[in-house]
């Protein structure tokens, strides 16, 4: 392996190892919610005979943005720490926004997972999804 990729494989190890500290647990949901989705969502389709590679791609981009919002909410987290510790200008934050994006994904992928497993004919108690519609509720107004 020439020294470059050395180089870039381990900036990337170490910056993952610095999000796993942080954020590894609800990074691991967020992940872990997305591919239920798109599995419950598929089983869906195949249920109801509907299929469709650009419904399915229209859901993959969807994911990735999704994602990439997670990793910008990240990001701002990172600015905010780093300018704190100037004390150029004080920003305060009751929650940080990474944690806040990543709960709010999570919440919006269970609502759907259950919206599918539903639809596949799998019953499901009704306060799960209306516990689940509360906190979604709560979060759209922080």
């Amino acid at each position: 392996m020439d020294e470059q990729l050395k180089f870039v494989f381990s900036g990337l190890c170490g910056t993952l190892a610095a999000l796993a500290e942080n954020y590894g647990m609800i990074l691991t949901l967020c992940c872990a919610f997305i591919l239920i989705d798109l599995t419950t969502g598929l089983a869906k389709a195949k249920i109801q005979g509907k299929i469709n590679s650009d419904t399915g791609y229209q859901g993959f981009w969807r994911k990735t943005a999704m994602l990439t919002a997670l990793v910008f909410g990240i990001c701002l987290d990172a600015l905010i720490d780093y300018v704190g510790t100037l004390g150029i200008i004080s920003i305060s934050l009751d929650s940080p926004v990474g944690r806040l994006l990543a709960l709010y994904i999570a919440i919006n992928e269970c609502i759907s997972i259950l919206e599918n497993l539903v639809a596949c004919g799998v019953k499901m108690p009704k306060f799960i999804s209306a516990a689940l519609k509360a906190v979604q509720k709560d979060l759209d107004q922080k």
